[in-house]
């Protein structure tokens, strides 16, 4: 198995289907997850990705501040993007995210491939 340029974390299918898509259509490997609880099992399990996305709020045990501490723990070259409706910069960074960027929703297309384009040295495969 090839290991994902992306780990998507969205528990809305409308984003998740859309980030797919747009990030696959750009030529990245993008693997997803609707929880957190889901992704970490995915890195538990020797998923390696390269760049985080996830959002703030999600259901179960992790949310994505939790995910992404857990997985830079396993990973501290891991690059974060969190994407939320709900927080700006300060309430996030507040919430215990001293890393990572910040998505806002409801995201257009080319605003998740420019946030993506400088963490990732990446030439779509043809």
């Amino acid at each position: 198995m090839t290991q994902p340029d992306i780990l998507l974390v969205d528990d809305e299918q409308d984003i998740l289907e859309l980030g797919l898509t747009v990030l696959r259509g750009a030529g990245y490997q993008v693997m997803s997850a609707i929880s957190g609880d889901i992704a970490l099992i995915y890195i538990q399990q020797g998923v390696r990705c390269r760049v985080l996305i996830t959002d703030v709020i999600l259901p179960g045990v992790l949310d994505g501040i939790a995910l992404a501490h857990e997985a830079r723990a396993l990973d501290v070259n891991l690059q974060v993007i969190y994407s939320t409706g709900f927080a700006g910069p300060a309430q996030v960074r507040a919430l215990g995210a001293p890393f990572g960027k910040l998505l806002m929703k409801p995201w257009r297309p080319q605003e998740l491939l420019d946030a993506v384009a400088p963490l990732l040295d990446h030439t779509a495969a043809a």
